[in-house]
């Protein structure tokens, strides 16, 4: 199991290495936002993974520091990265969103969400430090399907989706949707797949290359389509 969030923690850490080397093609656009989440992932799963090395390294100086002050499990550091990564995500459609009713939509969802969190530390004692925050996880992942839903609405009634394969947005919003779509569920239930373990596994490692490898395409064809228009307009007028 830690040799497959060594990949995906590889994976991610590949994605944001492509995305900030075109950072300067879209950093003054809605973006930058998921650039800047990428760098939150990479740091969480960086900490993340420190409480594996103090599972098998237990008498470690670092290790009895570390559990000084800090909690003995890494729930935390993993549910403020979902609080966040959902706040990001809605407010990357609400920057992306262009009609003022998917707007409104939206800012109404950022309100139910922050409801839902407040009801998760309510509801459910000692949510933060020794449980997943499965509140966040499911109405977080039913708040991005329903931004997903807007952005392709919107995307179908305009004239994008001529090129809608050439945009940055497409492929991140499109990973996106399949991760959760597919996560979410199988994370809820992951009780009943408890015998199962290998297939669990292995869905999760799939939608992680499907997610990061849509991120990784987005970022290229960006970067190619912003390189070949800087290119044209420095060709001289022959006309």
């Amino acid at each position: 199991m830690l040799y497959l969030r060594i990949l995906i923690f590889l994976l991610i850490l590949a994605t944001t290495v492509v995305a900030g080397m075109s950072f300067k093609k879209y950093q003054h656009t809605p973006n930058r936002i998921i650039f800047y989440l990428l760098l939150c992932t990479v740091f969480t799963e960086f900490v993340g993974h420190l409480y594996a090395f103090f599972y098998y390294f237990p008498n470690a100086e670092i290790t009895i520091l570390t559990k000084k002050y800090f909690p003995n499990k890494n729930y935390w550091i993993y549910n403020i990265f979902r609080i966040l990564t959902f706040y990001l995500y809605l407010y990357y459609f609400l920057k992306t969103l262009r009609l003022p009713l998917h707007k409104t939509i939206v800012k109404w969802l950022f309100a139910i969400y922050t409801s839902c969190i407040i009801a998760n530390f309510w509801m459910i004692e000692n949510t933060f430090f020794e449980k997943n925050m499965m509140f966040v996880r499911f109405f977080g992942g039913i708040g991005l399907l329903l931004g997903a839903f807007l952005y392709f609405r919107e995307v179908f009634l305009s004239e994008k989706i001529i090129n809608v394969y050439h945009r940055l947005s497409f492929w991140v919003i499109t990973g996106s949707m399949f991760y959760y779509l597919i996560t979410v569920p199988i994370i809820i239930f992951d009780k009943f797949l408890y015998d199962h373990q290998d297939i669990y596994l292995s869905i999760l490692v799939c939608c992680n290359i499907v997610l990061y490898g849509s991120f990784i395409i987005g970022f290229i064809i960006h970067r190619r389509r912003s390189n070949n228009a800087e290119n044209s307009k420095l060709q001289p007028n022959r006309g």
